[in-house]
This record gives C-alpha cells, sequence and structure tokens, in this order.
C-alpha cells in the first residue's frame, strides 16, 4: 500500500521538496496549533486540512481509483480481526482507568447522557473522517515512500505524525494513546485497504475512551461543538 497512488521520485529536489511538505503539514501545522492558537481552532483546521488533502487527491487520481480508496465495499477484509482488537483494548483502557482515577469511570453517560449520545455519533463524522483523510490515505499516498521499503519505519513514522496532531491536548495520556491508536489504524488501512475500515476502529476506540471517562484527556474542538450543539 506504501506510496501506491504516488509517482516515483525522480530527482533529489523532488525528494527534498517532499520533505518539505511533510515536515510543514504533520509537524508544523501542530506546532502552531500548540503555541499560538486557541482550542476552538483545531476543528476548522482539520476540516480546512481534510478538504484540501481530498482535493489533492481527487485532482491525483481518476474517479475509479478514489472511489476504491474510500467506499466500502471489500470492508468485510480484516472486520473481524478489528473487532476483536478492540475487544481486548477496551478491557485494557478500564482497568488502567479503574486503577488510576476509579472515579471517572463512565463519567460522562452518568453525569450527562444525552450529551454523551451526541458524542458517540457526532465524533466518528467531524472528527475521524477527516483524520482518516489526512494521516491514513493522503499519508501512504504522499508521503510513506520518503521512508523506503521499510513498511515497519513508514508506519511508526504514519503513528508518530498522527501523536504529534493531539500534541495541542498538552497531556502526555493524549500523546501515548493516539500513538498506540495511529500503529493500529495505519496497519488496518494498509490491510483492508480500505479507509472506512480504518475509520470505524478509530471510531470505536474514540468512542470508548469518552464513554469509559479517558475523554478528558482529549478534549478538544470535537466535544467543545456537541457541546454548543446540544445547548451545554
Amino acid at each position: 500500500m506504501i506510496g501506491v497512488y504516488d509517482d516515483p521520485y525522480r530527482s533529489r529536489s523532488a525528494a527534498l521538496w517532499r520533505w518539505v511538505e511533510f515536515a510543514a503539514l504533520y509537524i508544523g501545522v501542530p506546532l502552531a496549533l500548540r503555541f499560538w492558537a486557541p482550542p476552538q481552532a483545531l476543528l476548522p483546521v482539520l476540516w480546512l486540512a481534510g478538504a484540501l488533502v481530498w482535493g489533492c487527491l481527487t485532482l491525483k487520481t481518476w474517479p475509479e481509483r478514489v472511489r476504491v480508496l474510500y467506499a466500502w465495499d471489500g470492508g468485510r477484509r480484516g472486520l473481524r480481526a478489528v473487532l476483536l482488537r478492540f475487544a481486548a483494548g477496551a478491557v485494557v483502557l478500564a482497568i488502567l482507568l479503574a486503577l488510576l482515577e476509579p472515579g471517572a469511570l463512565l463519567g460522562l453517560p452518568r453525569r450527562d447522557p444525552a450529551l454523551w449520545a451526541l458524542i458517540l455519533v457526532g465524533y466518528p463524522l467531524v472528527s475521524v473522517c477527516p483524520q482518516g483523510v489526512i494521516y491514513r490515505v493522503f499519508f501512504d499516498a504522499r508521503y510513506a515512500a520518503l521512508f523506503g521499503s521499510d513498511e515497519r519505519l513508514s508506519r511508526v513514522a504514519g503513528a508518530a505524525v498522527f501523536s504529534l496532531a493531539h500534541l495541542p491536548f498538552r497531556n502526555p495520556w493524549a500523546m501515548a494513546f493516539t500513538f498506540v491508536g495511529g500503529l493500529m489504524f495505519l496497519q488496518t488501512y494498509r490491510q483492508a485497504r480500505r479507509v472506512g475500515v480504518s475509520n470505524l476502529e478509530h471510531a470505536l476506540y474514540g468512542d470508548f475512551i469518552f464513554t469509559i471517562g479517558w475523554g478528558k484527556y482529549l478534549y478538544h474542538g470535537t466535544q467543545a461543538l456537541i457541546e454548543a450543539a446540544a445547548g451545554g
């Protein structure tokens, strides 16, 4: 899957320019959001970046390739593995929170079940989908080839920049969770060859984190927007 929609680099200058792009998008933007932007800017920037990336992918590929990238057909490939891994991961996350912060267990559903239900629906739509485009589809299509033929190295790099995207949350839990998640989601995307499958996995973990009580470490524009819509 690495670089499957990309053209080979024809010169050192082309490769260098690709590295500059990579650094600007995946390092520069998170750093700017962390140090110079308010939390309310996170979602608009995510949506804008997602729209630009979608446009680049659409212009780069013809409609059939775009359909293959985003369609759900064939999505059963790897779905069983995703669900089994999620079941194990959910147990680990629940036990970890019970040991470290037992008072936070199921805090949001107990405090505001209506808001919790709204987040379960809203989070995958407003946050997961654009992240899937930027950190899986576009990363693999345009930048994975920078790391050569080493699939593991490119996957670690993809997970690292996905983790760095959560730097504006300003806590180590957000960085740690998203690094591990980044490894899983990118692997799922490459194995299933459908971003819908990896987005489903991402949404499962995200919704579970908000449900079980880890959500306060990933509180950002998504939840704030949903709270505003709910009148909270």
